[in-house]
């Protein structure tokens, strides 16, 4: 089951873990899907886990994986060898190797993202990968802080509402690893509050899709803040505002023409409920996109139109042996 929870690992115990007295293993995986993230808790006896070349070889899984240990471990990621504490993450990469270990209980909250999802919003620094994002850092914190209330009752979401929620924790990962990239702390106050005015403005930007005028100077007045200061928070979440409203328009869209229970709408209706009025203006788009005609796409096998890789099934494995 911890080969396949995630991506394809080589999973094993440890020597002495095999060798306990009694023989038996335990451990367990709870699985949340939350739309473009997926959450995953797994413990675990002694384990050694590896992501291998083979298993890059003959999968297609592109994600990034925020592994947070709940328990002492260490991971090798690159050039990285890296020792974490509770609290501690690391950012791994799926199609290129790594390893994570215990040598006691292991315990990890895992939010894995497609590649593509991140690249789009966030330049990343290449030696981010493997190396150890402290416990300390504010936005993990409030990270693991959501992922703790998600799992505090579960099954309590509205319906509809896993996408949303998803969009929230994708934004707080890249949130995290800004946070790291961040050289003067001195800043960190100000650089905290655009991401939490950022936050704020990109919810209300999805929440008034369907409104054609939509735009920079209509977040500034809606916030009280410049045109300047939008521009400035959204670039530093790696897309300016116009570029966000429009991607996050077609995104909304694609989600709508894939779906099968969607099939009754029109296409304009689809278009006019994110905002966007001329039927050739929104195919234009699209196009531009997504490589395919809004009709085509509608039609294209589920998950392969859109270039991102199909995730992977929601799964809930009890505690047990």
């Amino acid at each position: 089951m911890l080969r396949d929870c995630i991506v394809e690992l080589d999973a094993a115990p440890l020597a002495h873990a095999e060798a306990a007295p009694d023989g038996d293993y335990a451990g367990w995986v709870y699985r949340r899907d939350l739309g473009p993230i997926g959450i995953t808790d797994v413990g675990t006896d002694p384990v050694r886990v590896a992501r291998t070349a083979r298993a890059i070889r003959r999968s297609t899984d592109a994600f990034f994986l925020l592994s947070i240990a709940q328990r002492p471990t260490w991971s090798l990621h690159a050039e990285h060898q890296t020792s974490m504490s509770a609290g501690d993450a690391v950012l791994l990469d799926s199609a290129q190797p790594f390893r994570l270990a215990a040598d006691d209980f292991g315990h990890h909250v895992v939010v894995n993202l497609p590649k593509s999802h991140l690249t789009r919003t966030f330049r990343m620094a290449r030696d981010v990968l493997g190396r150890r994002i402290p416990a300390g850092n504010p936005m993990l914190r409030v990270l693991m802080a959501g992922v703790a209330e998600l799992g505090r009752e579960p099954g309590s979401l509205p319906d509809g509402s896993e996408t949303e929620i998803g969009h929230t924790f994708s934004e707080l990962l890249v949130a995290t690893l800004r946070w790291e990239e961040n050289p003067r702390p001195e800043d960190a106050g100000a650089v905290l509050g655009r991401r939490a005015q950022l936050l704020r403005m990109q919810d209300f930007a999805r929440r008034h899709l369907a409104e054609p005028d939509l735009s920079p100077r209509l977040l500034a007045t809606a916030f009280g803040v410049s045109p300047r200061y939008v521009e400035v928070a959204f670039r530093e979440g790696g897309l300016s505002p116009s570029r966000f409203i429009r991607e996050t328009r077609l995104e909304t869209a694609a989600r709508v023409l894939a779906d099968p229970r969607q099939r009754h709408r029109s296409i304009a209706a689809v278009a006019r409920s994110v905002g966007i009025e001329g039927p050739s203006t929104f195919a234009r788009m699209f196009r531009a996109r997504y490589g395919l005609s809004p009709r085509d796409f509608r039609h294209a096998p589920f998950g392969c139109a859109a270039g991102d890789p199909p995730g992977t099934e929601g799964r809930e494995v009890p505690r047990g042996s």
